[in-house]
């Protein structure tokens, strides 16, 4: 099976989703930073940091026999075994053919991380997503186990909140689940909207994120984004939902707009010049008569985040390649597409495949992680 995202995503906004789900594989697209960076972590040893450097460098396979050779000896080392699953998880997106077996030996490590160092946010966020995707792959597949590995990966970030009650990007993630998948598959809007509620207290942007989840189909969510921003303030991720919006009602210039206004306020949202790919991608395809225009679009915006300053990391810089690899092959431009892939293989030979963004959870430094909400919900 073609590898073509490296997450499932459901979508009830209109005109992309006439049937209120539109199912891409497994992961990478919109990520948004909930949390701060965290900071130092003791216990990560200098040669877990040269591994990390020479995945994002373009040797995962050096960083992976770095890491089990230095497990033979450290074995107990939490982080190692957390480097060590996102180490196969950046493989895994590069191999461009799925593999539940390959995703199993990402979530397994991640497992054994979380055992290793039960009170760490980071390590026990990263396996709680790790089980999600697992989840969805099951749905994907139609497998009579995928309810109770929903159950399972709600239960996983309900331990994150253990830990740090305040992790809205756990929040947010169990709202996913339980306000957006059907009854069948693990849903309940009730505990959603529990939830949704609960983060009251909290910071009003947040929960309306959560609360946007449980809008019905027929909610106008421009008017929704306008009256949070009226009523919180145009914070940069308003902005982003506010610009995602207006993409879903096919308003692309005022979609672009509220985007370029998020990554101005906050550059580390320019991420979002990559959804403004997948958005015209898809409009390529629901609309044959400008198709080329939409192609057009989609290859400027790739080719801007090629471009911007500072400059992306090799791994999503390669991923960006292949996107416009992907374009031109759709283009029936085989030489071209050809040529891009080289592009992207001489940066990152393990680059993502996928044709969503990869998450930063995978490619922030050991001792800098970000917890990031990546909604396995929307297309952009």
């Amino acid at each position: 099976m073609q590898l073509i995202h490296y997450k499932i995503h459901f979508m009830k906004h209109k005109p992309f989703s006439p049937n209120h789900i539109v199912v891409y594989l497994i992961q990478c697209i919109l990520i948004v930073i909930i949390s701060a960076s965290v900071s130092a972590v003791e216990g990560i040893k200098p040669y877990i940091m040269e591994a990390y450097q020479l995945r994002v460098n373009g040797k995962a396979d050096q960083a992976e026999e770095l890491l089990r050779q230095n497990l033979k000896t450290d074995s107990t080392n939490a982080y190692a075994w957390f480097e060590l699953a996102r180490t196969r998880n950046h493989i895994f997106l590069g191999q461009g053919q799925f593999s539940p077996e390959g995703w199993g030996e990402v979530l397994g490590y991640a497992e054994k991380s979380v055992k290793l160092d039960p009170d760490d946010e980071v390590l026990a966020f990263y396996y709680a997503v790790c089980r999600l995707t697992d989840a969805f792959i099951s749905l994907m597949q139609g497998k009579e186990d995928a309810k109770d590995k929903t159950k399972a990966a709600a239960e996983s970030f309900r331990y994150v909140l253990k830990i740090n009650p305040g992790c809205f990007a756990a929040q947010l993630y169990l709202i996913d689940i339980y306000g957006m998948l059907p009854e069948e598959m693990g849903g309940d809007k009730a505990i959603a909207r529990v939830i949704a509620d609960e983060m009251k207290s909290q910071q009003a942007v947040y929960q309306a994120m959560g609360l946007a989840r449980l809008m019905p189909d027929t909610a106008d969510m421009v008017l929704y984004w306008q009256k949070v921003g009226n009523e919180a303030g145009m914070h940069s991720q308003v902005m982003e939902e506010l610009g995602r919006a207006y993409l879903l009602k096919s308003d692309t210039e005022n979609g672009k707009k509220y985007f370029y206004d998020a990554v101005q306020s906050d550059p580390s949202k320019k991420y979002l010049t990559m959804n403004l790919v997948r958005y015209y991608l898809m409009r390529s395809q629901q609309d044959q008569v400008n198709k080329d225009m939409y192609l057009k679009c989609a290859v400027e915006m790739a080719n801007n985040y090629i471009q911007s300053d500072p400059q992306p990391i090799p791994p999503l810089k390669a991923h960006a390649y292949s996107i416009l690899a992907m374009i031109s092959m759709s283009s029936n431009n085989q030489d071209e597409g050809n040529k891009y892939n080289e592009m992207a293989a001489a940066i990152d030979p393990y680059g993502s495949k996928a044709s969503g963004m990869p998450s930063d959870i995978i490619y922030s430094p050991p001792d800098k992680v970000k917890i990031a909400y990546n909604s396995f919900f929307m297309p952009f």
